[in-house]
């Protein structure tokens, strides 16, 4: 299914056009499939977006913590992030994971999963797993957890 689903963002990715204004996001995250859960997780949040990837949001205990990490399918030129917000400050875009991007015969050919570094999620601490594919003006996002 997630492959489907790929092929759909893909090819609705190549068809898109390349941005002139800011980035929209968009948050809506749903519980990952259990497919797509790794070990450890104590929780895990998906989120897709028209024209964009898809991207999951890890979050484990780590030392005794919470801790999140960001995993997504961009194609090359995409790009997965985290932003954070401490104590209900501006939001921080960390670990950003370029997907670089291939020949020059069709840049879009191909989808790359990307993982960001693991951050802290703790008490006063507000992360979401974001992702864009080259271009897009869109950009998938969890919400804040």
């Amino acid at each position: 299914m997630r492959m489907k689903i790929m092929g759909v963002l893909l090819a609705a990715a190549a068809a898109a056009a390349l941005p002139t204004g800011p980035a929209t996001s968009v948050a809506a995250d749903k519980p990952c499939p259990a497919s797509e859960r790794w070990e450890g997780d104590r929780k895990c949040y998906s989120s897709t977006a028209r024209n964009v990837a898809l991207v999951d949001l890890h979050i484990q205990k780590k030392q005794g913590r919470d801790h999140a990490r960001a995993a997504g399918w961009v194609e090359e030129g995409g790009a997965v992030w985290m932003e954070v917000r401490k104590d209900g400050g501006a939001a921080k875009r960390v670990h950003l994971k370029r997907v670089p991007k291939g020949g020059t015969s069709n840049p879009h050919a191909a989808s790359r999963q990307k993982s960001t570094g693991w951050h802290y999620d703790g008490p006063g601490y507000l992360v979401r797993g974001c992702a864009a594919n080259a271009g897009d003006r869109l950009k998938a996002c969890t919400g804040w957890h």
